[in-house]
């Protein structure tokens, strides 16, 4: 009988364990105002932003609180931000005056920055290079807003005598109006030369007239060696509407750091822009 008890009572216990650590796995889900969703682990909750990180993702990320509709905890518990929220459906609002007054949504993707201690990597056409990416990373979203050609939105820039490397003395406001466009997308690539590494390999062959006789003959000895360079790379994305408002803004750490690591970042970030 003590032994039945005993055995009912470590059961008891896994059961509520493995019910412990299910409810510790439950994700938190942050309801948009567009309609999207955002799953995994709400960190903090600030008088502006809501901290949080993406399932299985270390890295955490801030969400402004205006564009927020509820958010549902693992444990069930519901807040809303409809009562606190003063530009309740802002982003809405503005996808529907610029629809009513263009005839649809315009976005422009400008050439990215680069922030790199290599001073080869800051050049204008691996800007333009970047842009194109963010271009095609949104277009293959299938948005309902048109992204201008950046070729379009180049030209206009060397039109209004806006070099690269002056962009960043204009507001997103002026670059929009400038573009005749709705939305600005601006982007920054960090990307840190943490310096080369070597490896290679030696390979020994015997050369011998008789085959039985290996005390005559010579040995040569071949190397080969590779030089390459260890980068540590970041992707931010921004994106503001005609009146400077930030709808937007998110960055991606690539798993694995090379030069041209933002291709897969891109493509990541634009799966979670608030645009339809």
């Amino acid at each position: 009988m003590k032994t039945y008890l005993k055995l009912s009572a470590y059961v008891f216990f896994v059961l509520i364990s493995i019910s412990s650590i299910f409810a510790q796995q439950k994700e938190d889900t942050i309801y948009l105002l567009d309609g999207g969703q955002k799953k995994g682990k709400v960190i903090t909750i600030g008088d502006d932003l809501i901290k949080f990180s993406y399932t299985g993702e270390e890295l955490q990320y801030e969400l402004k609180k205006n564009l927020i509709d509820k958010i549902v905890f693992g444990n069930g518990r519901e807040e809303s931000f409809k009562s606190t929220n003063t530009t309740t459906n802002s982003v809405n609002a503005v996808i529907s005056q610029s629809s009513s007054i263009q005839g649809g949504t315009r976005l422009a993707v400008i050439p990215f920055e680069i922030a790199s201690n290599d001073q080869t990597l800051t050049t204008d056409i691996m800007r333009r290079e970047i842009q194109q990416s963010c271009v095609d990373a949104l277009r293959s979203r299938s948005l309902s807003i048109q992204v201008q050609d950046p070729r379009t939105t180049n030209a206009t820039l060397a039109k209004s005598n806006i070099n690269l490397a002056d962009i960043a003395n204009h507001t997103p406001e002026e670059l929009a109006k400038m573009l005749g466009v709705d939305y600005i997308l601006l982007g920054v690539y960090d990307i840190e030369n943490k310096g080369t590494y070597s490896y290679g390999s030696g390979v020994a062959t015997y050369n011998d007239k008789k085959k039985d006789d290996k005390t005559k003959g010579t040995v040569t000895q071949s190397n080969n060696s590779y030089t390459s360079i260890n980068y540590d790379t970041k992707v931010l994305m921004t994106i503001y509407d005609a009146q400077g408002r930030q709808l937007f803004s998110d960055t991606r750490k690539p798993f694995m750091g090379g030069v041209d690591s933002y291709k897969g970042a891109l493509k990541t970030l634009a799966k979670r822009i608030p645009l339809k």
